[in-house]
């Protein structure tokens, strides 16, 4: 404590904080009656913060992570690579076999900058974000990594045999950029956008790729996820408001309290899989799921509970805007409406059985925005329910209806594969089939002569060559005629949603007054910086760059990976007598051993003793590392690309070296 407080006054302290935390989580639980998820919705915990007076820590780690997407990959790799033998524990609440979190249903998409170009890409994102405006210091800061840490994931990726590819195939190539919003000022500007594949024989943005690679490289640093085990509640101190650790709830039903000495890192992501947030935050009353069935608002529940302040929980439009899903009843998130139909013999109807909007135009290329009186906007499904798809047969056999590549139900790792022609669904009952229109609406409660009317009104624009109510292109459209005709309802579908606590560029999580609440840290798309339009690629992006800020925090690595944050500090051998200082430091597996040379105060050899043979790098790249560190008579040099953990482990046992002044 900060001050001295007598026995009386601090149990006075300590239980107004306990019941406040406590009250406040109680209320929280009950706003969430409501979870597409409620199989993996904690509904014994009476809050989510607890206090950590008197509590009894079953275990000790120096970091938690909680969540294992794209944020906490990239939030263990940091760690390793600053200091191999940080003790780290991860959980995550998903099944091994369903893990990756929002990360695995994206389009695999991670946008990168070039460095001459940047004050270009920064008025083109402030274009983004208007109206809203993110602080300078941050915006400054996330673009600036989106320009710089093309390395450090490049490294990251070598060791496991991935690489940051585009979409021509190949390596990473400048210009290769998947514009949205064209018509903003600073659109213009010089960058890529990437995806991460394996090298042998990986397709360009497969899958769940970008996890994939940061998964495989996290594990091949050591991580062991905890998988099927919830975080269920924060634990903080009622009077230092540190957060302490975290009771976690083990897939036999048990809690324990784990304690974390340098920090909780969440990386849970949004709130996608929570109805009734949606409800609370955005207004909707029906908004489905398009991502992990897992990200159900965790961390924006502890987050609330703790005191911290949130931001961007509903942007001017969603950021990742409101995509046409199909909700079936087999599937606890959504199918994604095929974006190009291969037949028009199709429409959507609102809920007054009439065509709404230009259902056939290319809103996904701008993730589901149209311009609209001089601003971009939502496309109008959610003010639209229920919405249907109406088609006639020859559409049905023309493809599948839904998208075979983005959205949880076709990404996944047990994918369904929806049929070429839609008969299996049709025999499952997901489409509603009918021999007339009038039948059709009858099954779908409309009025089936609105609904004749409509799809009259629709073939009569066919045959008269252009749609005069909504513009949308003839090429597109072919006449409704063809019976049997088939029905199936679309939802308002989101694939991640940026709200969440606000955090700062050292990814801490910040309290009503914008301060710190020490010992709690955020990264990924919970309290992203995101707040109004979204670029293809800025989030998975942003999940990588906040996860080492706030790793970077808590093990004070900038001055290990960012020198020029503290340049002109003495160096450690500048009192050391002339002589060899010899450490044992901490390969990616192994120790080995370490010699420096000091001669007149300065550092004039670097070589390597016993245990070489456990150093990842090779000798060529040892010795270049050596070389750099001696020229500049720093420890703060580049890292070799594909051999980060050694070098920080050579820069590094420096320190220590000096300090044990061993000769």
């Amino acid at each position: 404590m900060s001050k001295n407080i007598s026995r009386k006054e601090f149990l006075k302290t300590a239980a107004i904080g306990a019941a406040g935390v406590s009250l406040l989580g109680a209320n929280m639980m009950s706003a969430t009656a409501e979870t597409q998820n409620s199989s993996v919705e904690y509904k014994n915990a009476s809050s989510w913060c607890l206090s950590s007076q008197n509590v009894t820590w079953d275990e000790e780690h120096d970091i938690v992570i909680v969540g294992y997407g794209m944020a906490g990959t990239a939030a263990y790799i940091e760690a390793r690579e600053i200091d191999p033998n940080v003790d780290i524990v991860i959980y995550d609440k998903s099944d091994e076999a369903n893990a990756g979190g929002q990360a695995i249903a994206s389009g695999q998409c991670v946008i990168f900058v070039q460095k001459d170009d940047i004050e270009t890409f920064r008025t083109y994102m402030r274009n983004l974000n208007a109206p809203q405006v993110i602080p300078e210091e941050d915006f400054n800061w996330l673009t600036n990594e989106f320009a710089t840490d093309l390395e450090w994931i490049q490294g990251a990726l070598e060791p496991v045999g991935y690489e940051v590819g585009y979409s021509g195939g190949g390596a990473l190539r400048w210009g290769t950029l998947l514009v949205e919003f064209p018509m903003l000022e600073g659109s213009d500007f010089i960058g890529a956008t990437g995806h991460f594949r394996d090298k042998n024989g990986g397709v360009p943005f497969e899958n769940g790729g970008c996890w994939n690679g940061f998964s495989k490289a996290a594990e091949y640093r050591g991580a062991k996820p905890n998988y099927e085990h919830q975080v269920v509640s924060l634990i903080q101190d009622c009077v230092t408001k540190r957060v302490d650790g975290v009771a976690v709830k083990k897939p036999d039903g048990s809690i324990i309290n784990v304690k974390a000495t340098k920090g909780v890192l969440l990386a849970t992501g949004g709130y996608e899989g929570n109805m009734q947030m949606y409800r609370d935050f955005n207004g909707g009353d029906r908004i489905y799921n398009a991502g992990s069935p897992y990200v159900t608002g965790d961390g924006v529940k502890m987050q609330m509970a703790v005191g911290a302040q949130l931001w961007h929980m509903d942007n001017h439009t969603m950021s990742c805007g409101y995509f046409h899903g199909i909700k079936v009843p087999d599937f606890e998130t959504c199918f994604i409406r095929q974006f190009y139909m291969a037949h028009g013999a199709w429409m959507e109807v609102a809920a007054d059985s009439t065509r709404y909007y230009n259902e056939a135009d290319t809103y996904q290329r701008q993730h589901m925005k149209y311009y609209s009186h001089g601003q971009y906007v939502d496309v109008p499904i959610y003010r639209s329910q229920p919405v249907h798809m109406i088609f006639d047969d020859n559409c049905r056999k023309a493809q599948p209806i839904v998208n075979n590549w983005i959205g949880w139900p076709v990404t996944c790792r047990n994918p369904y594969s929806w049929s070429a022609d839609n008969s299996v669904e049709i025999e499952k009952g997901w489409i509603v089939q009918a021999d007339t229109i009038e039948e059709l609406a009858e099954k779908l409660g409309r009025d089936p002569a609105a609904l004749r009317a409509e799809v009259d009104h629709y073939n009569a624009m066919v045959d008269a060559g252009e749609d005069g109510d909504f513009g949308r292109d003839i090429g597109t459209m072919a006449k409704i005629e063809t019976a049997p005709f088939y029905a199936i309802e679309e939802v308002p579908a989101m694939p991640a949603c940026s709200g969440g606590a606000k955090r700062n560029i050292k990814g801490q999580v910040l309290n009503m007054d914008d301060q710190p609440i020490d010992g709690l840290y955020s990264a990924g798309e919970l309290g992203s910086l995101v707040c109004n339009l979204y670029q293809n690629g800025t989030y998975l992006h942003e999940a990588i760059c906040s996860a080492r800020a706030a790793i970077d925090t808590m093990l004070d690595g900038r001055a290990m990976l960012h020198p020029t944050e503290n340049a002109g500090a003495a160096q450690p051998w500048a009192e050391a007598e002339d002589g060899d200082y010899s450490e044992f430091v901490q390969g990616l597996h192994d120790p080995y051993e370490v010699i420096y040379t000091i001669k007149d105060k300065r550092l004039v050899g670097i070589r390597l003793g016993e245990g070489s043979e456990n150093m990842f790098m090779t000798e060529e790249q040892f010795e270049q590392f050596a070389a750099s560190i001696i020229e500049n008579q720093s420890m703060g040099v580049d890292a070799i690309s594909g051999a980060t953990i050694d070098s920080q482990a050579i820069a590094g046992g420096i320190m220590n070296a000096f300090s044990h002044r061993v000769s």
